[in-house]
């Protein structure tokens, strides 16, 4: 276990501290406004650690049909309330106009759209409207709510710029990014996602689409991971939406050995298949649910074996700009399969390796692996690829690799912070 003394008595204290946070969170629990659960890491089994508690209280779980398509459960009006929409959106973060939620290739009046245009001045994103969260640490219970309007111990994670600005929503790539012939990261249908880029390569193609383009990654991946966790009711993401294309590989298929081409995926916010070889999608973005390609997050690092996190988007390397979380791994490298995540205040939480108790596996605990490297500084890669199967998913992070390496499971995606005040 490597956390700060600080981090160990909030995990392992029955004094005082624990109870007035129990008492705390006890006051927004009957919040009709509150949307939360408990994630109790002391359990491995995945649906039985989740306990909903405020308005999610008396929610059934969202569900997957024989289809592929999504049952909403008692999450219909939350998922109508965060206005996530898919729409074609300018360069400058602006939106254009709405695309049919059930055909992407068609605009709400039913004409066609320019979601496989390359010409267009811009690219097809799914917003996701600003929402607030606080997230605690009880023991072993990671307890996680939600609420549209802003109230004391609550904070918009992931919708603030790297000019610390609070936004009204973001942007949330639809599609793998892939560079087209002018340089640009673009966010399109019937395109390749882009391979065997260093970091580098990839912030100046995102750079080059404007400044209001980040990497995908950062805090909202982190919120957006436990919307999945909270709306499925279980820390197996990928048994609720899915397995994507996580064993699709096909070393016949080179270059980029089963890595699809970006492609409409029909049926609504979510659509998830068990073949896993086919691309899937949640939240109107097949980024989110396929996990055929690491995704860079250079808002995270692993420095010398300590978590280095950058909660609003501003990019550094180094590290040195980053917060410094105090959670260390003390090994020096492999792979390991987390059941217990420290909150990182501003940020989200980070998978805690440990050498003893309830360990987790590929449908246990945090259900999707951690492999790592403690030498120097290594860049966050999310979700795994098409050869790792089930150990990828949200969860899953790779931080074994240098800012400069390159590889055809190694990609890139576009996140775009619209300008400040402006909403979908």
């Amino acid at each position: 276990m490597a956390l700060t003394d600080e981090q160990k008595v909030m995990r392992n204290s029955t004094g005082m501290r624990i109870a007035d946070a129990l008492e705390h969170i006890a006051s927004n629990i009957n919040d009709t406004y509150v949307y939360g659960f408990i994630e109790d890491m002391s359990i491995l089994d995945p649906e039985d650690r989740i306990t909903y508690f405020g308005e999610a209280a008396s929610f059934d779980p969202m569900t997957r049909n024989a289809d592929g398509t999504m049952s909403e459960g008692g999450w219909g009006a939350f998922l109508d309330k965060l206005d996530n929409h898919p729409w074609m959106v300018r360069w400058d973060g602006t939106p254009d106009y709405r695309l049919d939620d059930e055909d992407y290739t068609k605009k709400l009046d039913g004409t066609a759209s320019d979601v496989a245009n390359q010409s267009y001045e811009g690219g097809a994103f799914a917003w996701i409207k600003r929402i607030y969260k606080s997230e605690r640490m009880v023991g072993s219970k990671r307890i996680v709510a939600f609420r549209f309007t802003k109230a004391e111990g609550y904070e918009p994670i992931g919708f603030i710029d790297p000019s610390g600005n609070i936004l009204e929503g973001v942007w949330i790539p639809m599609f793998y990014g892939s560079i087209d012939t002018n340089g640009k990261m673009r966010s399109l249908s019937g395109m390749q996602p882009c391979y065997s880029k260093t970091t580098a390569q990839e912030y100046a193609a995102i750079s080059a689409c404007g400044d209001r383009h980040v990497f995908y990654g950062g805090g909202i991946a982190k919120t957006i991971e436990d919307l999945e966790i909270m709306l499925g009711k279980s820390s197996n993401i990928q048994e609720v939406f899915g397995r994507g294309n996580c064993s699709g590989y096909d070393s016949a298929l080179s270059p980029t050995n089963g890595v699809k081409e970006n492609a409409v995926v029909n049926g609504g916010r979510f659509y998830g298949t068990d073949t896993g070889k086919a691309l899937n999608k949640a939240f109107h973005s097949i980024v989110l649910a396929s996990f055929q390609q690491y995704m860079r997050d250079p808002y995270w690092l692993l420095v010398d074996g300590e978590y280095k996190v950058s909660p609003n988007y501003v990019y550094d390397l180094t590290g040195d700009s980053y917060t410094a979380t105090g959670v260390t791994i003390p090994a020096s490298g492999g792979w390991f399969y987390p059941h217990f995540y420290q909150t990182i205040p501003h940020y989200g939480s980070v998978p805690v390796y440990e050498d003893t108790g309830y360990k987790g596996s590929t449908s246990t605990g945090g259900c999707d692996g951690v492999y790592f490297n403690v030498s120097g500084v290594r860049v966050a890669l999310r979700f795994s690829y098409c050869y790792y199967g089930l150990v990828s998913g949200p969860r899953c992070v790779g931080l074994n690799d240098g800012a400069g390496h390159a590889s055809w499971y190694f990609g890139a995606a576009s996140l775009l912070l619209p300008p400040v005040g402006v909403a979908a």
